[in-house]
């Protein structure tokens, strides 16, 4: 059996359990890689993902086929990250939160916020 076929009768063979153990263990790995996360967040999704993926790889009946479907799906995750990236470099997206100011314009200047009182009527002293 080649490895595309055990691969193939892997993905047929498949139960419900093994496959949200391998959905499980994706999704905790992107958010182990995500940076937007804390440190804290990331080593224990890191953890989570580890556990899932060993959980997966045991149930299946060809552990093989089973390192190899994760491996691609982890490839695939890393191509669109890297794709992802790509193109927000290339569309200028990197430069979140810099603004640039036109030379006829002035600069924004941010409001303070104000009292919104007498908008609502006041309900918390009135009996049930």
């Amino acid at each position: 059996m080649s490895l595309v076929e055990g691969l193939a009768s892997l993905l047929r063979e498949m139960a419900l359990g093994e496959l949200a153990l391998a959905l499980a263990a994706l999704l905790a790995y992107s958010v182990a890689i995500n940076s937007s996360y804390s440190a804290a967040l990331r080593s224990g999704a890191a953890s989570v993902a580890f556990v899932m993926a060993v959980g997966f790889t045991t149930l299946t009946p060809s552990w093989m086929s089973a390192i190899v479907f994760l491996g691609l799906a982890i490839v695939g995750i890393a191509a669109f990250a890297g794709l992802a990236w790509m193109l927000s470099s290339l569309l200028g997206l990197g430069q979140v939160g810099t603004v640039g100011v036109a030379a006829d314009e002035a600069p924004v200047v941010p409001m303070l916020p104000r009292s919104v009182r007498g908008i609502a009527p006041h309900t918390s002293a009135q009996p049930l």
